[in-house]
């Protein structure tokens, strides 16, 4: 079955030494709350700069509005600077730099025309749906939170409001031991599936270095 709208994630991918670190911090979480998510191949650790609702039938021209946006992107120096928690969720602290936020702005103000106000657990992506062949069962939350948190991104999580962050799992932040640095070069458009996961990459991005 195809549904209407697509719940998407334009989403900062990560290093390889960054995303070691999300993964490992996600299994030590798993240990303590089994019933989180787990990162894998299909569940990517990543930075949100801008979640919607965006009718199917309209990603084409989307792509087409932020392309030229991403392609004129340099590589982002970005610095981890601690740990915190959101509800249930624990993540690490991403420093809110003017380039980071910048780079959001500009991809909200881009993408507002195109945006459904709310949507339903249909627009996100489940095991077996049509986006791509079933795989084993998932555990999967209640579609309710992410619904809302993904209606009112714009509201509550955007501009003055945006707090970069790599979403970690399900339980209290880990422990951590100093700052890192690193270069993000990497962007996705994602289709969301439970707990607002990155699942499914729809279109990739990479930024190119001056030299």
């Amino acid at each position: 079955m195809t549904h209407d709208l697509l719940a998407i994630d334009i989403a900062l991918l990560l290093p390889e030494p960054v995303d070691e670190r999300a993964r490992a911090a996600n299994a030590a979480l798993l240990a303590q709350r089994p019933e989180g998510f787990r990162f894998d191949e299909s569940h990517l650790p990543h930075i949100t700069l801008a979640q919607q609702f965006v009718p199917r039938a309209n990603l084409p021209a989307w792509i087409e509005q932020i392309d030229p946006i991403l392609r004129g992107i340099r590589p982002l120096p970005l610095r981890g600077t601690g740990v915190g928690s959101s509800a249930t969720a624990a993540h690490f602290v991403i420093e809110r730099t003017p380039e980071i936020d910048n780079l959001h702005r500009t991809l909200l103000d881009a993408v507002q025309p195109f945006e459904e106000a709310s949507g339903s657990a249909d627009a996100f992506f489940s095991e077996g749906s049509d986006a791509e062949p079933a795989r084993e069962p998932a555990q999967e939350p209640s579609r309710g939170k992410d619904v809302a948190w993904v209606s009112q991104f714009r509201s509550h999580s955007s501009y003055d409001r945006f707090s970069p962050h790599i979403t970690l799992g399900i339980g209290a932040p880990p422990e951590f031991r100093e700052p890192f640095e690193f270069n993000a070069d990497r962007v996705a458009l994602c289709h969301l599936g439970g707990f607002c996961t990155c699942r499914v990459v729809l279109r990739e991005w990479a930024f190119q270095s001056l030299r």
